[in-house]
Parts: structure tokens; C-alpha cells; sequence
């Protein structure tokens, strides 16, 4: 009798070992198997830029205007707006007033500003400029004529975006605006450990493309210059767009030119004996290494060949073709 219930617990073990294997497969084996739970994406006919990723300062000719006393401000002329020399940009009501509106925020503009700010004369540009109620401070601490002699370091303490300075009330002394020269701005920024290879890219005289993140214009290589182990680069435009006056520094990608076809994301392919490849899910729900031919890289994506390749030693290759659906990761699957 002690045996047989000895022998009924040990199959129970069993049974239980079996069950759990069982559902160990069914969650961690099947989804490999099947394709279940594997994030992928949908090879489709994309544009690549082909572009450096910069970290750039904003240089700008203007000057920020502090009240010259206190009261009720007035603006006369919106935000963003180009105003001949003479125009009042904005009236001060004399008066006690209220709080001023964040005097936190606008004691640090003044503190970086140090004595680059000057007091606003009856509200009037001096200049035929755009009219801006933004300000950090770096308004003449970055400028066109010292662009050049910057030191590496200031990128690291630059603000990134303006202070919005308009409010209902000023206190003497408080900035209240700026004046901005549209005509001609610039974006400054170092390239590291660069090569021979960047500087034929940012050659003197050179049309770019900026991409801003809510427009794209033309700019102009004017500095391109070799410091130690990296490179100094000054783009030039003229052209003028919304945000000119919003950022101090931020990242933009230049752009240098752009291809189209099939565009895929690094992440997702995978070397097999220094063969780059992808995995392409097959009707069976399993995935299936396929290799590919990668013809441009930037930014993380590549631009690979489609349906066909010929592969060094002259070899035609089958490949991916568009709408195939590709492992997103194979690295984090565990491939």
C-alpha cells in the first residue's frame, strides 16, 4: 500500500513537471516558432535623407531692450512682424503696476546678459529688424564677430529655448524685447573625431539643406575648420522662418542630400559571417534570415537593394522586396 502510494506521488511530480514544460513551450517556444508577440515592421518605398545629426548654437545679430521704467505694457507690433528703423515696437504706461511677471526667470536673463542689454527708448527699433518678445541673455554674448573665437565649452552652457517676456506689467529694468536682423543668421557646431571625409563634406561655399523640425531651409557652409581632432563648422541664410527667434541651441540635422527605395532601420539587421541580413517573416509564422545589400546609411536607417542584388563576387543575390514584413529587433529577440 506504501508503495503504491509512493509510486502515485512520484507519476504525480511527473504529470506536474510535464504540464509545466508543457506551458513553458507554449509561452516562450511558440512565439519564436510562430512569429507570436515578435515586433516587426513593413519594408515600404521610403526618402533617407542623408544628413548629420548636430547639436548647433544660433547666431544671431540683435539686442535685447530692457524697460526704462516701470508700468502697464502696450505691444503696438506682434511678435515676428519685420518693422522699418523708427517703429514703435511697444508703449509703457507709467505707473507702480503689478508683480512684473516672473522676475526669476528675467533676473537670469539679466545675469547673462551681464552689460549686453540695453535700455529701450520710447519702445522704438533703431534698426529695420524682426520684432521678437523672446529673450536668454546671449543676445551679444553669441554674435556674427565672435562666432569664430568661441570656445568649445560655451555649447555646453547655452540655453536651449527663449524666455517668452511678454506679460501685462514690467519693472524698470526687466527685458521687455528684441530686436532681430533677419538678413542674415547663422548655426555653429563641432563634429568630433572627424576625418578628411567631413571636410570634403562642409566644403567653403557649399549649399545644405537645415532641417528645423517644423520647416527645412537652404543655408551656406562659410567656416569649416580643423581643430585638433574635430572640426568647427558655420553654416550662413538669409532666409527668414517662424522659429528664428526661439532657440539658443538644439538639434537639426543638416542635410546633404536625400535617395529614395526601400529603407529599413538598422536595429533590424542582423550579420551572419560579416553578411548583413534581415529576418522576413514567412507564411508559416516563422522568420527566415535573408540577406541584404545596404547602399546608403544615415541616422540610424539604412537604404538597401530590393528583389535583387549582386554581391561581391558578382553572385545575384535574392533579397528583400517591398510590403515584406522584417523582424524589428532580432537582437532583443534573441536572435
Amino acid at each position: 500500500m506504501k508503495r503504491s502510494k509512493r509510486a502515485g506521488a512520484i507519476i504525480g511530480v511527473i504529470m506536474f513537471a510535464i504540464v509545466i514544460s508543457g506551458l513553458y513551450a507554449i509561452i516562450y517556444a511558440a512565439p519564436r516558432i510562430e512569429g507570436i508577440g515578435i515586433k516587426t515592421e513593413v519594408v515600404g518605398y521610403e526618402s533617407l535623407p542623408i544628413a548629420d545629426t548636430v547639436t548647433a548654437l544660433f547666431v544671431r545679430d540683435e539686442t535685447l531692450y530692457t524697460a526704462a521704467y516701470s508700468g502697464k505694457i502696450d505691444y503696438m507690433i506682434a511678435a515676428g512682424t519685420k518693422v522699418r528703423a523708427g517703429s514703435q515696437v511697444m508703449y509703457i504706461e507709467p505707473g507702480a503696476g503689478g508683480a512684473g511677471g516672473a522676475p526669476e526667470a528675467f533676473e537670469a536673463i539679466l545675469r547673462a546678459a551681464g552689460g549686453g542689454a540695453a535700455a529701450s527708448e520710447g519702445g522704438v527699433s533703431p534698426t529695420t529688424a524682426i520684432v521678437s518678445y523672446l529673450g536668454d541673455g546671449w543676445e551679444k554674448k553669441v554674435t556674427p564677430d565672435n562666432v569664430l573665437s568661441l570656445p568649445k565649452g560655451i555649447f555646453e552652457e547655452a540655453p536651449g529655448e527663449a524666455v517668452d517676456l511678454t506679460r501685462e506689467w514690467a519693472q524698470a529694468g526687466e527685458p521687455v524685447y528684441r530686436i532681430t536682423n533677419n538678413n542674415l543668421w547663422r548655426v555653429a557646431f563641432w563634429i568630433e573625431n572627424a576625418d578628411k571625409t567631413v571636410l570634403d563634406k562642409y566644403k567653403i561655399g557649399k549649399s545644405l539643406l537645415l532641417d528645423l523640425g517644423t520647416t527645412k531651409v537652404r543655408a551656406t557652409v562659410e567656416t569649416a575648420e580643423p581643430r585638433g581632432k574635430d572640426i568647427f563648422v558655420v553654416l550662413k541664410s538669409d532666409i527668414y522662418y517662424k522659429e528664428l527667434d526661439k532657440y539658443r541651441k538644439r538639434e537639426i540635422d543638416v542635410v546633404f542630400s536625400e535617395v529614395s527605395g526601400a529603407v529599413i532601420n538598422k536595429q533590424s539587421v542582423k550579420l551572419k559571417l560579416g553578411q548583413p541580413g534581415v529576418y522576413v517573416k514567412q507564411q508559416s509564422g516563422t522568420f527566415k534570415w535573408v540577406p541584404v545589400n545596404v547602399q546608403k546609411e544615415s541616422g540610424g536607417r539604412y537604404l538597401v537593394s530590393e528583389t535583387r542584388f549582386d554581391d561581391k563576387d558578382g553572385k545575384s543575390m535574392s533579397t528583400i522586396r517591398y510590403y515584406d514584413e522584417i523582424m524589428s529587433d532580432p537582437a532583443e529577440e534573441g536572435y
